[in-house]
């Protein structure tokens, strides 16, 4: 029997598949998988994972953060935080038109930031029709509704991926983006 066969899918391995000498060699907008970027390194996504066992594409919150110096993919099961394959995750992309909470930027130049839909529009690419996200940037703030940065950016649904924001901070932040979605409505 092949050892190589005989990888325990059911126990997820407690490290990224790439080493920290290969991520750091790349560069942040290359890497395979782009959820081992630092600039990821404390958020809280909502992703999609399937490692043909146990998880079967299934809706989980993960952390991204850094364990003996190498970026990973953290899912909390109980009181153990357990390293997930990159291979086996899946961003969950918001929807152009209707995903209105919180969102961060995991691919380009933004990556890392916080940000919340405004609006969308869509544009024409070799014929086919391409949706684009209207945002704006955020600042976090513990115990309180975010604040508007000012930074307004425009991304496709790809880079960008659903955050975890609690039941009180989604009360916090219910108008945030009121006058800024209705002044790119009248603009329309």
């Amino acid at each position: 029997m092949d050892p190589s066969s005989l990888t325990p899918a059911w126990n997820p391995p407690e490290e990224p598949l790439a080493t920290s000498s290969q991520i750091a060699r790349q560069q942040p907008d290359t890497l395979p998988y782009p959820l081992l970027d630092e600039r990821l390194v404390g958020a809280l996504l909502k992703v999609v994972v399937n490692d043909g066992e146990n998880y079967k594409n299934r809706e989980v919150i993960v952390s991204i953060a850094r364990v003996e110096g190498a970026v990973s993919i953290r899912h909390q099961v109980y009181n153990t935080s357990r390293g997930l394959a990159p291979a086996w995750v899946l961003t969950k992309s918001p929807s152009p038109t209707r995903d209105n909470g919180l969102l961060m930027v995991v691919k380009g130049e933004h990556c890392g930031k916080y940000v919340r839909r405004i609006h969308h529009r869509y544009y024409e690419d070799n014929g086919n029709k391409q949706a684009v996200i209207i945002l704006a940037v955020v600042k976090r703030v513990d115990g309180a509704a975010d604040t508007l940065t000012g930074e307004q950016l425009e991304i496709g649904p790809d880079s960008l991926c659903v955050a975890f924001e609690a039941n009180e901070d989604k009360k916090l932040n219910a108008n945030l983006m009121n006058s800024l979605r209705e002044n790119a409505r009248k603009r329309r």
